[in-house]
């Protein structure tokens, strides 16, 4: 049975670069295959979370490998986190973005270790903010995003409260990435532009 599941969201519009992110190229790599790449070597099995009639670019993986859809276009990611858990088989899964590029397999790791009944999130902070997009979560957290979901609720950090949301410090993940790279994401051609650079 699988212990951990890798999300991939990757249902976004892509309004500011324009092009859909998951199939942008970074030496020579997708943007999906890297997230992919990266989840893999800490996760039992990849659910990956994509918009409503839109192919998502093909990607490779010796892991047990699920492509789900949003039930409807532009709901944000609280949609696509929700859509994710309800087919993870693991008790735990770490869900991330696909515009985050430079994920650090030790970090998702990490993430995905404070799991537990009390925290059934786990949400690090970074530049002084929760990076609810590189995230951990306990699988039957589903129910309340749910619950969230049918009050009309979109914002991911709305959830923190009934989840008892551990919120993790620099001083912590730092040990395994402390440049907090994980947490760069690309939304813009011209941020794009720059971490090819």
């Amino acid at each position: 049975m699988a212990e951990l599941t890798g999300i991939v969201l990757a249902g976004g519009r892509s309004r500011r670069m324009g092009e859909d992110k998951a199939s942008l190229m970074l030496d020579g790599v997708s943007l999906l295959q890297r997230c992919v790449d990266r989840l893999a070597s800490v996760a039992d099995e990849l659910v990956l979370v994509g918009a409503p009639g839109r192919a998502l670019p093909s990607v490779l993986s010796d892991l047990p490998m699920r492509t789900v859809e949003d039930p409807v276009e532009g709901e944000g990611p609280l949609m696509g986190m929700a859509v994710g858990l309800q087919v993870a088989s693991a008790p735990v899964a770490v869900v991330v973005a696909v515009d985050m590029p430079l994920l650090e397999p030790e970090l998702l790791r990490l993430l995905a270790s404070r799991v537990n009944a009390t925290h059934r999130w786990v949400v690090p902070i970074a530049n002084d903010r929760p990076q609810p997009l590189c995230s951990a979560f306990s699988v039957d957290a589903l129910s309340v995003i749910r619950a969230h979901l049918d009050a009309g609720d979109r914002a991911p950090m709305a959830l923190a409260a009934d989840l008892d949301a551990y919120r993790m410090q620099a001083e912590e993940w730092s040990a395994v990435d402390a440049e907090g790279r994980s947490f760069l994401n690309v939304n813009t051609p011209e941020e794009f532009a720059e971490l090819v650079r």
